[in-house]
């Protein structure tokens, strides 16, 4: 593979806005990429939160709810659970009327300010892949607003990938990957995404309690998937990159992702840790 002459990293999306898509493939990614997720962690829930649910009839918000995924499968094991889904757009989501009857979908932009009805109203916030968006590094003001959305006692539980714990792995050791280290290092783009490492640290500040992170090692036998899900992501913003308006970066990033797709069908990937940060809101102020 040809090197390019200067090596692009995800701050090329900062003046695009949302780096990937809303399209069918995109919805197609992320239901696939849930089952991947659930598959690795074993759980919708974290059992920490789940031993400490003091109702059966809990009230659950998902944010960035995407497709609803989460939501639907959790629909199965708390039919009496009150869920709630919100994202920038819904477009993703299945229509209402298909929709198990415990799940109400909104619209409601994070970076936005908190809708007042929606304080202090959950017993469990759930987030999930907001790697992409946190451009800054800080995700604190999104904490503080999921944090104001909690009943004393509720639970925030932030699921993503620590890209700096990104690994590549070969099922021989002759194969190439040069494409795939670049995509690696195309999302890890240093401090910005040390926040993630850090959620734990950044719960406290914000006077969660009871905070933990827990990291999940890759399944061997998913490697291959995980890491097609990787490529498709980034297919996904090569398409948005040029679609915005910056045709040479694009072009130049997807011939990169090909390249890559060639690698991971020749036996190699390049998958990131899982992680999921839990913190509790004090009972009393």
């Amino acid at each position: 593979m040809a090197s390019p002459k200067t090596e692009l990293d995800y701050r090329v999306t900062d003046d695009v806005g949302y780096g990937l898509g809303n399209e069918t493939a995109a919805a197609f990614r992320l239901n696939g990429i849930f089952h991947f997720w659930k598959e690795h962690l074993g759980f919708n829930i974290h059992p920490t939160i789940r031993e400490s649910l003091q109702t059966p009839n809990p009230r659950i918000a998902d944010v960035a709810t995407g497709t609803a995924i989460w939501l639907i499968d959790l629909a199965k094991e708390l039919p009496d659970a009150t869920l709630d889904g919100f994202d920038l757009t819904l477009d993703m989501a299945p229509p209402v009327e298909w929709l198990p009857p415990n799940i109400t979908l909104r619209q409601w932009n994070i970076f936005e300010d908190l809708p007042e009805e929606l304080v202090g109203q959950f017993d469990l916030v759930h987030l999930r892949l907001l790697l992409p968006v946190i451009q800054n590094g800080d995700p604190s003001s999104i904490i503080h607003k999921i944090t104001r959305m909690l009943k004393p006692g509720g639970w925030i539980q932030w699921d993503d990938l620590n890209i700096q714990e990104a690994k590549i792995f070969k099922a021989r050791p002759e194969l190439k990957v040069e494409a795939l280290g670049y995509l690696s290092r195309f999302w890890n783009t240093g401090e910005r995404q040390e926040w993630i490492g850090r959620l734990p640290q950044s719960f406290d500040q914000e006077g969660l309690k009871r905070t933990s992170i827990d990291r999940y090692e890759n399944l061997k036998q998913y490697l291959k998937a995980d890491c097609e899900g990787y490529i498709v992501t980034c297919e996904e913003t090569a398409r948005t990159l040029a679609r915005k308006g910056k045709v040479d970066e694009a072009k130049e990033f997807a011939q990169i992702v090909h390249q890559a797709s060639l690698e991971a069908a020749a036996g190699a990937a390049v998958v990131a840790t899982r992680v999921v940060c839990i913190g509790q809101k004090p009972v009393e102020p």
